[in-house]
């Protein structure tokens, strides 16, 4: 789905946007493997902070306060600079009822981000109980039984919350409580004194930096950074086009998209994907493009030049044209198919990725292969199924003779060269253009004089009848109503071959005149 989320996050199943009054409960959230993975060998400090933070929270809402503890102890020191580790600490400490390393812990919280926290969120709770009560606050902080009650569930924050809150609250509204919280700092907890006389394991505390605008970012550590990171585990080579499923596991868009034409499920985990056979749409990774954009631009160049030039081998219809082996089909002729084979799948996503939206369609051959004459069927609308399953609309565009067959990736290929009819001139196109009125009028009194339910059926699946072009040989494949004849005719399929392979617009009208004189003979 493209979804790019924290691990924190996925642990609280949270992520922005409130889900409408209806609509059904969205899929849990899982961690995006590879940017997981990569943080994690690029940072593994504060990666491994954030991995302990998990572990100490889900230990507090399980009541093992002094395991969460420990914890958060070897949290901060890999990552001294993290406001949330100093706030959820300190409510662990008061948990434990020592309040002067809960005080501590949330003045340096404090410190490393004063506009982050609300009035009555960090350091009330630190103050008496006595003047807690006597201010009527009913916040479970005030109370370590209520707390104990309740799970422990209120105050173990996360940087998705506190976002949300600080981004809900105006500049103006943040500064006017950071003002009260500084009050009743210094009203209720005296913190620099406090700091003076000295407070219980507090060498074993980090002081947070004086000024938060002087504290260094995170610098990419390049020498650590490699191609492999960002490795397709279908094709191994440089991700293209990444997109994320559900489960969290990254492919390339085409790697992803031909697994799922064999199997709905995830290659890697085996979780099932057919949400996106039904909506047929897929989200970039748009974290992992940037970061190979950046980082990995020569890679990302020449991965990209391989893509094109298949793209550019793909859309050529003269070499390595797709075959689709099944069916006679013919020049203007519609020709619908039902494609439910996962090479076919591939073969039609293909051919409308290129632009090209052809392929050529052949009948099958027991000793060839497939025959040596076709017809170029060209994509016209296509109807996806959840599936998998698609119905696409074709029609018939121009005639090929084969030269060579191969195949790729499961399919036929096959290089081609086109035919057209052979025009003629002077007595002959005289002759030419009286023979076809005559077999358009046999043909159309033929047609007339069938049931009424198979004319219906002809016209459903192949419409009406062409009308009669003033010029014949104006097409290089021959009239249009010379192809819909033969394609309603009742003839077998091998019968019907050697009119496609004809370059002699006349032979092909006699074929047709003999055709239907047999039909009449049989019929009378």
């Amino acid at each position: 789905c493209g979804v790019k989320l924290s691990a924190l996050m996925v642990a609280t199943g949270r992520a922005r946007g409130a889900r409408r009054a209806g609509q059904q409960p969205p899929p849990p959230l899982r961690v995006n493997v590879v940017l997981s993975g990569l943080l994690g060998k690029l940072f593994p400090g504060p990666a491994r902070a954030s991995q302990l933070r998990h572990e100490g929270n889900r230990l507090y809402r399980e009541r093992q306060v002094e395991a969460a503890l420990l914890k958060y102890n070897e949290a901060v020191k890999l990552a001294p600079n993290d406001h949330l580790l100093y706030s959820n600490r300190s409510q662990i400490y008061f948990t434990l009822e020592s309040h002067e390393n809960a005080l501590h812990d949330a003045e340096i919280a404090c410190k490393l981000r004063p506009m982050g926290f609300k009035d009555n969120l960090e350091l009330p709770h630190c103050s008496s109980q006595e003047e807690a009560a006597a201010r009527g606050d009913g916040s479970s902080l005030m109370d370590p039984a209520k707390v104990k009650a309740d799970g422990q569930q209120h105050h173990m924050k996360d940087p998705e919350e506190e976002e949300e809150k600080r981004d809900a609250t105006s500049p103006k509204a943040a500064s006017s409580k950071t003002g009260k919280c500084q009050e009743k700092k210094r009203k209720h907890c005296q913190i620099e004194s406090q700091e003076e006389t000295g407070m219980p394991n507090k060498a074993s505390k980090q002081d947070p930096p004086t000024d938060q605008g002087d504290k260094p970012a995170l610098s990419l550590p390049l020498a650590s950074f490699d191609a492999s990171d960002l490795e397709c585990a279908l094709c191994m080579r440089l991700f293209y086009e990444p997109v994320t499923t559900p489960c969290g596991h990254t492919f390339c868009l085409k790697c992803l998209e031909r697994c799922l034409d064999h199997n709905a499920k995830c290659p890697l985990c085996k979780d099932g994907l057919s949400q996106c056979l039904v909506s047929r749409k897929y989200s970039k990774n748009v974290i992992m493009e940037e970061l190979i954009a950046k980082f990995l631009p020569e890679e990302l160049k020449e991965r990209r030049k391989l893509y094109e030039e298949e793209m550019e081998e793909l859309s050529n219809l003269n070499k390595n044209v797709p075959i689709f082996v099944c069916t006679m089909a013919y020049p203007t002729v519609p020709c619908p198919l039902h494609i439910f084979e996962p090479c076919y799948r591939l073969m039609i996503r293909r051919c409308i990725e290129t632009g090209t939206r052809q392929f050529g369609m052949c009948l099958g051959d027991p000793v060839k292969g497939f025959a040596e004459y076709g017809c170029i069927l060209e994509i016209r609308n296509v109807q996806f199924f959840a599936d998998g399953r698609s119905v696409v609309d074709s029609i018939g565009k121009r005639r090929f003779r084969v030269l060579h067959q191969s195949q790729r990736d499961g399919y036929n290929t096959a290089d081609i060269e086109y035919i057209e009819d052979q025009k003629v001139q002077g007595e002959d196109c005289a002759e030419l253009m009286g023979l076809h009125n005559s077999v358009y009028q046999q043909s159309s009194l033929w047609f007339h004089s069938l049931k009424s339910s198979l004319k219906n059926r002809i016209l459903n699946h192949f419409g009406p009848m062409p009308e009669k072009d003033a010029d014949p040989q104006m097409n290089p494949n021959g009239p249009a109503w010379c192809w819909w004849m033969l394609a309603v005719l009742p003839l077998e399929s091998r019968a019907q071959l050697p009119f496609l392979a004809m370059r002699s617009l006349k032979d092909r009208l006699n074929g047709i005149r003999r055709v239907l004189a047999f039909i009449s003979r049989n019929q009378n």
